[in-house]
């Protein structure tokens, strides 16, 4: 009975890795139409630049607890975005190092009176400070509450309809927040964008921009280029085109205010606050039949610090796999619901069987598949099948993700970088990819069985030199 109840269970393992990858390589279809419908789309409107009165003004959320490596070169990034007019709001969550001071001293902050309106639920912000040389620059030092509550209070001072959550860790290109707030102006129904992240880690950066792309030059870093380029050109280009956008990266994403207000702001109380405030956003639009969509474009480019080794890159997967299993629970109701369409009946099953489940099967998949073949319970035509299905198709779609950004985009010009980043899928499919299951099965029965260990320690490293600049000083 156990023999044959094994027999059975490799034969479904095997179907559920057709079906995950063949959703994968639907996607990837989908997705290399609709880049090139969105290119194509660009090269008309490329070097046009929208009236005033189409421009649509926006704040940048920075929310910031011990981030005093980075910060000054990522506010330097954001100073010095090619828009007519926005703000920055940073806010120090209570950081335990010299965040504070470090941001007093480069931008000669000082501090202001006022009331402050609680719009959103926010821990006490304690002082309010302008900047003496960058009128768009606001900095806000508050008790610690996390990302999301940080978020939340920069919310309650921004002045504009706009917003969009931006790390601390991260550079945005110089023209990015032009390209991602035209969709706004181009689609009127649109109330959230999503924006393109790629790996900062080895390239050369200048006053906050990345000025020459370039690889990493560890395997494990180059790994996680292949990964966000399989996550965003194909992944969510892909459920974008469908109307069933699940994920706003936390990194780079625009909200309408007046929305964002109406679902209550981010939760302070999610590890995964970028994909909770998307699941409240399409309830509120399909609970109410609202004329709204959220989407997501594949060319505003924002730079982010990958983990540089296994033990930080552990810590995020294992985050990211609990923020995303607390969302799904508390959003249970969307599972095969026809009320909510497509986020219903295909987005949220997707998400619940597939990527909350998928780590777990794979997990497990490996040693029950080798050992039921080492003891013939299965042939040698049913392994080979098995692991065609399972690796060698999943190498090949990492290998048309790779692709996709060669023929579209080609930010990897260097010699050589297309065999390195080709070199770097095939090492994430044959040892890399078993390895984060493990994070992913660990962060699983974290969750299962209540082990809060937070958001973890990721150690961040300095941005290269910048050169400084002054923008616009207040007299």
């Amino acid at each position: 009975m156990f023999l044959e109840f094994l027999y059975w269970f490799n034969w479904f393992i095997l179907g559920y890795f057709i079906l995950l990858n063949g959703f994968y390589f639907l996607l990837l279809i989908i997705s290399s139409f609709a880049v090139a419908r969105y290119n194509k789309e660009f090269v008309v409107t490329k070097g046009v630049r929208l009236p005033i009165t189409f421009v649509k003004p926006f704040s940048i959320l920075v929310p910031a607890y011990n981030e005093a490596s980075v910060i000054v070169e990522a506010l330097r990034s954001f100073l010095s975005l090619d828009f007519e007019e926005y703000e920055v709001i940073v806010c120090n969550d209570g950081s335990k190092d010299n965040t504070l001071q470090v941001l007093m001293d480069e931008f000669a902050l000082v501090p202001v009176e006022g009331a402050i309106k609680y719009r959103f639920p926010c821990k006490p912000i304690k002082t309010v400070y302008f900047s003496k040389t960058h009128s768009r620059l606001v900095v806000l030092d508050k008790e610690n509450g996390g990302k999301a509550d940080a978020q939340n209070a920069g919310a309650n001072i921004a002045r504009y309809p706009y917003m969009g959550a931006v790390d601390s860790d991260s550079l945005l290109s110089f023209d990015s927040m032009r390209k991602l707030m035209a969709r706004f102006s181009a689609s009127p129904e649109t109330v959230g964008v999503g924006g393109i992240v790629r790996i900062s880690n080895g390239s050369r950066i200048e006053n906050g921009h990345v000025v020459d792309v370039r690889l990493p030059t560890s395997l494990l870093e180059n790994i996680q280029v292949v990964e966000y380029l399989r996550a965003f050109l194909y992944g969510r280009m892909g459920w974008s085109h469908l109307n069933i956008l699940m994920i706003i990266s936390g990194a780079f994403g625009v909200f309408r205010q007046d929305v964002l207000a109406r679902v209550g702001g981010w939760n302070s109380k999610a590890l995964g606050e970028d994909i909770d405030v998307v699941l409240k956003i399409h309830r509120l639009i399909h609970e109410n039949k609202l004329p709204m969509r959220l989407s997501f474009a594949p060319d505003p480019v924002c730079w982010t610090q990958a983990p540089a080794d296994l033990k930080g890159l552990g810590v995020q997967r294992d985050r990211w796999q609990r923020g995303l299993m607390q969302t799904l629970f508390l959003n249970i109701r969307l599972f095969f619901n026809p009320r909510y369409k497509q986020i219903g009946m295909l987005g949220y099953p997707y998400f619940f069987l597939f990527e909350m489940l998928g780590g777990v099967f794979e997990f497990i998949s490996y040693p029950i598949i080798f050992a039921c073949f080492f003891f013939g319970i299965v042939n040698l035509s049913f392994f080979v099948l098995f692991m065609s299905v399972a690796l060698i198709w999943g190498l090949c779609i990492s290998y048309m993700s790779v692709a996709l950004e060669e023929v579209s985009y080609r930010r990897y010009s260097k010699k050589g970088d297309i065999f390195k980043l080709f070199a770097a899928g095939f090492f994430e499919n044959f040892g890399y990819r078993q390895i984060h299951s493990w994070w992913r099965v660990r962060g699983f029965f974290k969750y299962i069985f209540g082990i809060n260990s937070g958001w973890g320690t990721i150690q961040r490293a300095q941005f290269k030199k910048r050169t400084v600049i002054q923008e616009n000083p207040i007299s």
